[in-house]
């Protein structure tokens, strides 16, 4: 129903009261939950609207404000309804697929986002990460330099002091267990993107995270990068996980090998257990194998380790899973693997 009514909006819109610049009294800057820290977001000034996501920044767009689309002709409310026009549509009308809902429910400074994909019109991945976050809030008021103005670019977080490391091992083996959810969180929950900042070693980028348009391996659309500097060596690390949580962490060490012995003996030095947890069903295969880690007061998670194999694999890769458990295997991975490694 309520895309019908959304449908009925783009064929009304030409009909009703309309103006190419937006009001005044929608000037600001909305994102997400009213956090101005938050991508993607939308800022509305006097150059006019622009929207500014992880994929870059797009504006001023092409629009048409609607003052009374929200009830008819006779409409006094304050939704205001700015639609983005995408070129022509077959009739010879202005093709406008997604609509800003400004003070929507009449309720001043909320935006609802609203898609119309009948005509498959492409809207490029600016606006696609608008289209999902759906809903945002007025969180500031428009930029005093204008719309078109540049945000400075932000800085890296970095890692809190820590000892440094005497081994690569021993300082991955920090990272690791710095990564870990602490025992007193609840079971199958995951921390927020600050929460990887107490990690010992790592530097990251600074927030929001990234949206992507596709997901990452295991299903995450939101990553954070960062670096791993231990004792000289320095490894890439992503985080992958959702708008407000971190599920899994990539890193890829395309450095010297630290090598699987030397990272198992540094975790145990440091007080963690390392439990083969998944291996191939041929010992002497050169596959990648999990490990389940454990240690006191911290929540167990998932170890994936596959070794460097020049000249067809000449880099070292790990991924920690804070999920509690290993996914079921498939049928083509049973035929390869097998969780009876003891």
């Amino acid at each position: 129903m309520r895309a019908l009514f959304i449908a009925l909006g783009l064929i009304a819109a030409p009909a009703a009261a309309q103006l190419d610049a937006p009001p005044e009294e929608l000037y600001g800057r909305y994102a997400p939950g009213g956090d101005c820290s938050l991508q993607p977001r939308i800022e509305v000034g006097k150059p006019g609207v622009f929207i500014d996501t992880a994929a870059g920044r797009q504006g001023p767009l092409p629009v048409s404000v609607c003052y009374s689309c929200a009830g008819g002709a006779r409409y006094e409310g304050i939704q205001r309804w700015v639609y983005v026009k995408y070129g022509k549509d077959k009739w010879g009308g202005d093709n406008m697929p997604v609509i800003f809902m400004f003070n929507a429910q009449e309720k001043r400074g909320l935006v609802h986002i609203e898609h119309d994909d009948t005509l498959k019109t492409p809207i490029g991945a600016q606006m696609t990460q608008v289209v999902r976050a759906k809903a945002m809030k007025q969180c500031g008021a428009a930029s005093p330099q204008g719309a078109q103005a540049k945000p400075a670019a932000a800085k890296p977080v970095l890692p809190k002091p820590a000892p440094p490391a005497k081994t690569p091992a021993d300082g991955f083996a920090s990272v690791l267990g710095g990564l870990l959810r602490p025992a007193t969180s609840p079971a199958n929950s995951y921390y927020d993107w600050r929460h990887i900042e107490s990690a010992p070693h790592v530097t990251w980028a600074a927030l929001p995270p990234e949206m992507l348009d596709k997901p990452m391996s295991n299903g995450e659309y939101f990553r954070r990068a960062g670096i791993a500097s231990v004792a000289g060596q320095q490894l890439k690390v992503l985080a992958g996980g959702a708008r407000t949580m971190v599920m899994t962490f990539y890193f890829k060490n395309e450095g010297k090998p630290i090598g699987t012995p030397a990272m198992l003996a540094a975790l145990k030095s440091a007080g963690y257990t390392a439990t083969l947890a998944r291996c191939p069903k041929l010992k002497t295969m050169p596959a990648p194998v999990w490990y389940r880690l454990s240690a006191p007061g911290k929540r167990p998670a998932y170890l994936w380790v596959t070794g460097a194999r020049p000249p067809q694999q000449p880099w070292e890769g790990f991924s920690l899973s804070l999920d509690e458990a290993l996914k079921p295997l498939t049928a083509r991975e049973a035929a390869v693997y097998t969780d009876r490694c003891a």
